[in-house]
């Protein structure tokens, strides 16, 4: 028996589609006006719960509209027969975007307020459906250029991800300094690792407390939160210093900066040259 699909004969399944719709929306917009009132709940939980209950309400809201126009959408399906080849062409995407999507949710490789990085994208995750990842956009040295970035989760499938809030609060940062030809090379070494100790002291038993937790979870070995230089000779005989510091996550721009100042201070009272080159962070 074939559907009927006039208006007329349509008329539950508008009206259940309307109700449904209507319902999704209300109960999204309560959801977030409860969540705001939670004032004492964190930015990241309270995004964490609008997001969940917006992918899982459409869920839901999919499922039974699905189900309501199921002999309609039989009738359409045999009708765009012709359509088959354009539409695994397409699907293709959609469902390595949502295996993307099922990986990242299994794995737990982030969350909400981590800072990701993947082919070439860098920022903080605001959000996430089931089809796409949306983040604000951080430079390399970790500054938000103010644009939102969305990208599909098929990403999760075809490149490797960095996470660089892994270890929670805290994180290791590294930031590279050259060192010029005339300058002493053991000073710098020795100014910036003083430095470090200085600025770092109080972050040290934080972040180490951190490696420990992931070291449990993971059973891996994490490198020592202790501040280290280290030394690399490139092309040409170039000299640079790489110093790996603990720091707070949300504090990595305004520590490197703090150490940079500092070093910066410390060479010119040691009468070091400083002027070749810059510095680059990772």
């Amino acid at each position: 028996m074939k559907p009927d699909l006039s208006l007329s004969g349509l008329a539950p399944e508008i009206l259940w589609t309307i109700v449904i719709v209507a319902v999704v929306i209300l109960a999204n917009v309560a959801i977030s006006a409860i969540l705001r009132g939670r004032s004492w709940l964190s930015r990241e939980t309270k995004l964490r719960g609008s997001v969940f209950w917006r992918n899982f309400s459409f869920l839901i809201a999919f499922i039974a509209l699905v189900f309501i126009w199921r002999s309609e959408l039989r009738a359409a399906a045999l009708s765009l027969a012709a359509l088959s080849v354009a539409l695994v062409l397409a699907g293709k995407e959609l469902f390595t975007s949502v295996l993307g999507y099922i990986h990242r949710t299994t794995s737990r490789s982030f969350t909400f307020g981590d800072v990701i990085e993947i082919n070439n994208i860098k920022g903080e995750v605001i959000d996430q459906t089931l089809l796409s990842t949306t983040v604000l956009e951080m430079s390399e040295e970790h500054l938000f250029t103010g644009r939102v970035v969305q990208f599909p989760n098929s990403f999760y499938v075809t490149h490797a991800m960095k996470n660089y809030s892994r270890l929670g609060d805290y994180q290791l940062g590294m930031v590279s300094i050259p060192v010029t030809n005339s300058s002493d090379l053991e000073a710098a070494r020795r100014i910036l690792a003083e430095v470090a100790n200085s600025v770092c002291s109080e972050f040290v038993a934080p972040a180490h407390a951190a490696l420990r937790e992931l070291e449990g979870e993971q059973f891996i070995v994490m490198p020592s939160a202790e501040p280290r230089v280290s030394i690399r000779l490139g092309e040409g005989g170039k000299t640079t210093l790489l110093l790996r510091f603990p720091c707070p996550a949300s504090q990595r721009t305004r520590t490197e900066q703090e150490l940079l100042l500092r070093y910066l201070a410390g060479m010119r009272a040691a009468g070091q040259r400083t002027e070749d080159g810059g510095q680059k962070t990772e």
